[in-house]
């Protein structure tokens, strides 16, 4: 087994080769931001992009759920798709497979920028339904509510010392400060789910084909990389593969990708342990629980922090960047977005 002793700063560098960073503007690495080349123009659409999924028991309302997606990098595309559709998926088995969906669509933006949307629930979310205005809250019929807008985008992350491979910790600051994103928050009440225990993703849709899923942060960023070999723009693409698969599927499809970015950091052992945890990319939270990450994830949890720290073995446990967004502790807990 090969030594579990990794020098922290052979580490970053090689935690950036992972990344597939050396290739250039091939992702503004985050959470989940601009993660694939299928996501980007000419081809893609940023629209559909998910940046980030939330799911946390309601800091307001013990008794309900909250489940949030982000979309649109930097807001690059300040509008919603009005030819895709947006859905929370939830898992309530444990088998990996939808057993309810909150699929969202968006009409034609009007004068004002604004969307007309509709909510429609599938399998154990076959009650919900509901018609609203983006920047306005719908309460839904029995309990809940729903908001879709722009916001400021609640990630945190220091990207340019990353980038750089500093983990110094000098002059660390928020790549993500002042950014914003569109975001989709739904509260439901927690009796509407079959357990509470459950598993979360989000997806977007074109043309009833899957263009991105994301259920854990970073899955497909930091353990599902580019080959640094393959020439910038040639497809298939992995990540594209990852974002188009279903996660009872993932330890079949991307268990060996995942396992050979972990053995840049482990002994074999450790590295598939953590492939166990890691796939399916499902966010798993218990609503009953007020905990964070990895329970669910909530506004506010260093995420980054947490899986650099899984990532590196340790060696490198910070981008030194503290959450800056004032959270309200009301719906949408999101913080409004930037001028």
């Amino acid at each position: 087994m090969r030594s579990r002793l990794i020098i922290a700063g052979a580490t970053a560098v090689a935690l950036v080769l992972a990344l597939g960073l050396v290739r250039g503007p091939d992702l503004l690495l985050a959470a989940d931001h601009l993660d694939a080349p299928g996501l980007m123009p000419p081809g893609g659409d940023l629209q559909l992009d998910v940046n980030d999924v939330y799911a946390f028991q309601s800091p307001a309302d013990s008794s309900n759920a909250v489940v949030i997606m982000t979309v649109s990098p930097l807001a690059i595309a300040d509008t919603f798709s009005t030819t895709g559709r947006y859905e929370f998926v939830v898992d309530t088995d444990g088998d990996a497979k939808p057993d309810a969906t909150a699929r969202f669509t968006f009409g034609a933006p009007d004068s004002s920028g604004a969307q007309s949307w509709r909510l429609k629930g599938t399998g154990q979310a076959a009650k919900l339904s509901a018609n609203g205005t983006t920047g306005l809250t719908t309460e839904l019929s029995g309990g809940g509510r729903v908001v879709a807008g722009k916001f400021d985008d609640p990630f945190f992350f220091d990207l340019v010392n990353f980038l750089a491979a500093d983990f110094s910790c000098t002059d660390a600051s928020n790549f993500f400060d002042g950014a914003n994103t569109l975001g989709i928050v739904l509260e439901v009440p927690r009796s509407w789910i079959a357990s509470d225990q459950a598993g979360i993703w989000a997806r977007t849709i074109l043309n009833e084909t899957q263009v991105d899923r994301m259920g854990r942060p970073a899955i497909n960023t930091v353990f599902i990389p580019n080959n640094i070999f393959e020439p910038v723009g040639s497809e298939p693409s992995q990540r594209n593969a990852f974002n188009a698969g279903k996660p009872q599927h993932d330890q079949r499809d991307f268990r060996g990708e995942v396992i050979d970015t972990l053995e840049l950091f482990y002994g074999e052992g450790n590295a598939e342990g953590l492939a166990d945890i890691l796939l399916p990319d499902i966010l798993t939270v218990d609503f009953s629980s007020t905990a964070g990450f990895l329970n669910g994830r909530q506004l506010a949890d260093d995420v980054i922090d947490i899986e650099l720290g899984i990532v590196t073995n340790g060696a490198v446990t910070s981008d030194c960047v503290d959450n800056d967004s004032a959270f309200p502790g009301t719906f949408p807990y999101l913080a409004p977005a930037n001028p």
